[in-house]
């Protein structure tokens, strides 16, 4: 049926690389998704007010909540693509976060609104009436929510789409929370303890996790999150995987929403090498990347001396000295001035960006144990926190 409804309603289907055909789907499916989840709220609003169930009411702005949820997506999918303008020369991607997080604070009002009631009818519990109607409505409810979780997860995967992917696992949250207002309408049929107001309970308390994963998903990009380990070893291998690149250091990725990756790194080269023909070369690679990755990539690129052999037995020395120090601390950028009364030892340290040591005593450490070597070296060290 899904292979179907595709074939049919999205044109160019199978160019799932194409951002305008990655857009058909995600709008189609979240048009799909909304439309769903209002004739769900529709129905399980009139059906809990009819059986008194506040459980069911509260699944029933559960879906509503879903809904917007399904709209942020939609506009994220809609303006994702919108031409950069002199405002926002890195594009409109970051709406799809700031949506979010909208719906996010929505999905935690019904949470809290839901639980006022719930707690109302723990303490004033109310009769609940049991109905064929109300089971089939609800049971009904969670096959199309099973529907609704396979269809978002399988474009989800087929587009790679992270909003697409939670939009599913929601729907099958949604299905547990269902089951549990399943569980209190049946109770009800057989004994008078009121179990509706304790299930609402439960139901709310899941709409806030909800509230609060959503909230926390649209956040942390727009604070910064930092990139995907799997993206950044496959730029490095792939950087390194063309003639005449030595090394890359100070990577950094910027996320401006879905298709707006900025990537800069640094490139070592030879310093003997042909300049014209290596920066040739290092256009060819921010081409290639920008191809391979979609993203918009600047590269800078840093002469590295490795044929002196002064300079490659002091880079080993510092290497092994900063190893030592701590074994996740590297070294870049390592060049050497000598003159005719000392030798300056020019060169970064990487260190990770939760490290809290202390940048004037790690420095302090570095001259006193590079001193040791000999007295006529000095040290001229950059403190760099890794961005990746």
């Amino acid at each position: 049926m899904i292979q179907w409804f595709i074939r049919h309603f999205i044109k160019d289907y199978e160019n799932t690389e194409d951002t305008v055909v990655r857009e058909r789907y995600g709008v189609t499916v979240s048009m799909v998704s909304i439309i769903c989840n209002i004739v769900l709220c529709t129905f399980k609003f009139l059906v809990g007010a009819l059986s008194n169930s506040v459980s069911i009411q509260a699944d029933a702005f559960n879906n509503l909540s879903d809904a917007g949820s399904n709209i942020a997506t939609l506009f994220g999918f809609k303006l994702a693509n919108k031409h950069p303008d002199q405002d926002h020369p890195y594009g409109h991607g970051r709406i799809e976060y700031i949506a979010g997080m909208i719906i996010a604070f929505l999905i935690l009002m019904v949470a809290f609104s839901s639980l006022k009631d719930s707690l109302g009818k723990i303490f004033h519990p109310e009769t609940v009436h049991f109905s064929i109607v109300t089971l089939s409505v609800l049971i009904g409810s969670i096959l199309i929510k099973l529907w609704m979780g396979y269809f978002n997860r399988y474009i989800g995967k087929k587009i790679d789409s992270p909003s697409l992917l939670a939009a599913g696992q929601d729907s099958i949250n949604d299905v547990i929370s269902t089951l549990a207002t399943v569980v209190s309408i049946v109770f009800a049929y057989f004994s008078d303890f009121p179990l509706d107001g304790y299930m609402g309970l439960l139901v709310s308390i899941f709409v806030l996790k909800a509230g609060l994963e959503v909230f926390s998903d649209t956040a942390t990009p727009l604070l910064g999150q930092a990139p995907d380990p799997k993206l950044i070893s496959e730029i490095y291998s792939f950087v390194m995987s063309h003639e005449g690149i030595i090394g890359v250091h100070d990577m950094m990725v910027h996320d401006y929403g879905p298709s707006r990756l900025f990537v800069t790194l640094h490139a070592e080269v030879r310093s003997d090498s042909d300049i014209l023909e290596i920066h040739d070369r290092i256009d060819a690679i921010e081409r290639e990347m920008q191809t391979k990755f979609r993203c918009l990539v600047t590269i800078h690129m840093d002469p590295v001396d490795i044929n002196d052999t002064l300079t490659n037995e002091l880079r080993e020395k510092t290497k092994h000295l900063i190893a030592d120090i701590d074994p996740v601390y590297t070294i870049h950028d390592f060049r050497i001035v000598s003159g005719p009364s000392h030798t300056n030892l020019i060169f970064d340290v990487l260190l990770p960006s939760e490290d809290r040591r202390d940048e004037s005593e790690l420095k302090a450490l570095i001259t006193r144990k590079v001193k040791e070597w000999n007295e006529n070296y000095f040290v001229v060290v950059n403190i760099d926190h890794s961005y990746i």
